[in-house]
């Protein structure tokens, strides 16, 4: 058994913060706000902030936020040992109720400055074009009712004045867009489940969290 370490707890803290403060940084990124009323926000885009500086953010306060907690725990005597006769139940528990702190942290973040909705600048409408038959004579026209490019299958030889139009996808592609409908339940989530993966890696390679007296000058 190592001797109990006060470093290695902090070490462990500010790995759980800035992991939660990276997360929530994809998620700032990637993500869109909901309306709260659930209808789409037709003719609206949302601004995301670029990787830098809110990754520098959300990351630097997800490692302050470990450090000033694992400052405290040190503190009271808590220490990180290698020793797998002890309980690993403590270390979840501390990690998981850390991460869920980050999450509400991050989910107050959040709520007060999400990625923000802009106007959409709308460009001349692109018109699809399809062919007509009248009497075996195929025309060109331009059609006012879809945005879409059309594709036709015209038969010069029937006698009926008729065309099949098939449509093809939307011009604008559409992109993987998740909304955070409830922050609250989510940033929180998401924290509690990167502290419970640095637990199930601490604990598989035997580590738990033990108290120790101020006065043990061996747990530094």
């Amino acid at each position: 058994m190592d001797s109990p370490s006060g470093k290695g707890l902090v070490a462990v803290l500010a790995a759980v913060g800035a992991s939660t403060g990276a997360a929530a940084a994809v998620v700032w990124h990637v993500a869109i706000a909901g309306s709260s009323d659930g209808a789409p926000d037709f003719g609206s885009a949302y601004l995301r902030p670029n990787w830098f500086p809110i990754t520098l953010y959300l990351v630097g306060a997800g490692l302050a936020i470990g450090l000033v907690a694992a400052s405290f725990l040190v503190d009271t005597g808590l220490r990180l040992v290698q020793d797998r006769q002890r309980s690993r139940i403590d270390l979840f528990a501390l990690l998981i109720v850390i991460g869920a702190m980050l999450g509400a942290g991050a989910a107050l973040a959040w709520t007060y400055l999400p990625p923000q909705p802009t106007e959409v600048v709308v460009m001349p409408p692109v018109w699809p074009r399809y062919f007509e038959t009248n009497d075996g004579a195929a025309g060109l026209h331009q059609s006012l009712y879809s945005g879409a490019i059309g594709g036709i299958s015209v038969d010069p030889y029937s006698d009926t004045n008729s065309a099949t139009i098939v449509l093809e996808s939307d011009v604008v592609p559409s992109t993987f867009t998740p909304t955070i409908g409830n922050p609250w339940l989510v940033f929180p989530v998401g924290g509690v489940l990167v502290a419970a993966l640095v637990a199930l890696t601490l604990s598989l390679r035997d580590f738990r969290l033990t108290v120790v007296s101020r006065s043990d000058q061996d747990a530094v």
